[in-house]
């Protein structure tokens, strides 16, 4: 019996140094796992995530690459409305030998909001600021070929018309048209 207690006496505290050993080491090595994992998985994470940032560039490129021909159309045709627009050039265009002032004012008027209208779909592609200059360089040439319509009888040659639309254009201290085109001008350089 008591080589039995003599070999208790020696397993017993091997047996538990033994299990306090082996808790701890299979600790350390759950600890170690677990922090192998969340690197790997932050890892997966980082890739993932830089995926995502070069898909997103990529398809920022492509979209680009198919809006800014747009965008340069859109600023084109909007400086020809502007061009076209111009009383210098609208008036070359729409004035014949045996009109009337009423006649002439209600072609310009025509005329003008027709153009507008044929490129109002190319505010998209502009900058805010763009697109209101252009409203303001039609708005503002419209209201000059009212006024100027007011004071002339209706039953004058339109070349009368034509005169005094031109006068009231070159006395305005700002030609909003050329306003217009320097915004637009200005904004076409910031794509380029």
């Amino acid at each position: 019996m008591e080589t039995l207690f003599r070999i208790l006496e020696i397993t017993i505290p091997s047996v538990i140094v033994f299990l306090v050993s082996y808790c701890m080491i299979k600790r350390l090595f759950e600890a170690q796992e677990k922090k192998q994992q969340e690197n790997s998985n932050s890892l997966i994470e980082a890739f993932l995530k830089n995926e995502e940032q070069k898909r997103n560039t990529m398809q920022k490129a492509e979209t680009q690459k198919i809006s800014l021909p747009l965008r340069i159309q859109a600023y084109e045709r909007l400086v020809l409305l502007l061009e076209r627009i111009s009383p210098e050039s609208l008036l070359l265009r729409v004035q014949t030998p045996q009109m009337t002032a009423a006649q002439l004012h209600q072609e310009l008027l025509i005329t003008v909001r027709a153009e507008f209208e044929h490129n109002l779909s190319q505010q998209i592609y502009v900058s805010q600021q763009a697109w209101v200059a252009v409203k303001l360089a039609k708005d503002s040439l419209v209201k000059t070929i009212n006024e100027s319509a007011g004071k002339i009888a209706a039953v004058a040659p339109a070349t009368a018309l034509s005169e005094e639309i031109i006068k009231e254009f070159m006395a305005q201290q700002v030609n909003p048209i050329a306003v217009a085109l320097g915004v637009l001008k200005q904004d076409a350089e910031n794509y380029m």
